[in-house]
C-alpha cells in the first residue's frame, strides 16, 4: 500500500483511499482543461465621438475610421532614434573634472 503525506491535515493517506475533506478545493472560475488565451471582440461602451452605444470593438473602430478619428493607445510602435553620444565632449569634460579635482 502506497501512502503520501497530506499537506492539508498533516497526516499520511493511502493513494487509492484519499479522504474527501483533504482534497484541494476547486475554484469554479477555473477549469482543469487547458484553453488558449484569446481577446474577445465584445465590449459594452459608449463612443466619445458620436455618443452611440457599441457592443463590438470592430464596429466601434470602424465608426472611428469613417469619421477620421484617431484612437489613441493602439498605434503601431515607432522606432525611437537615440542621439549619438559626443565622445570627444565627454572625454574633454572628464579631463577637466579630473584636472580640477587634482588641483
Amino acid at each position: 500500500m502506497r501512502e503520501r503525506y497530506c499537506r492539508v491535515c498533516g497526516g499520511w493517506h493511502a493513494l487509492d483511499r484519499w479522504p474527501h475533506n483533504c482534497l484541494p478545493a476547486q475554484t469554479l472560475a477555473r477549469s482543469d482543461l487547458p484553453a488558449p488565451h484569446f481577446v474577445s471582440d465584445s465590449i459594452e461602451i459608449q463612443s466619445m465621438h458620436d455618443g452611440r452605444h457599441y457592443t463590438s470593438k470592430a464596429k466601434l473602430r470602424s465608426a472611428y475610421r469613417e469619421a477620421g478619428v484617431v484612437e489613441i493607445g493602439n498605434e503601431t510602435p515607432q522606432a525611437i532614434e537615440k542621439p549619438k553620444a559626443d565622445r570627444k565632449a565627454i572625454r574633454n569634460e572628464l579631463r577637466r573634472v579630473h584636472a580640477e579635482y587634482n588641483a
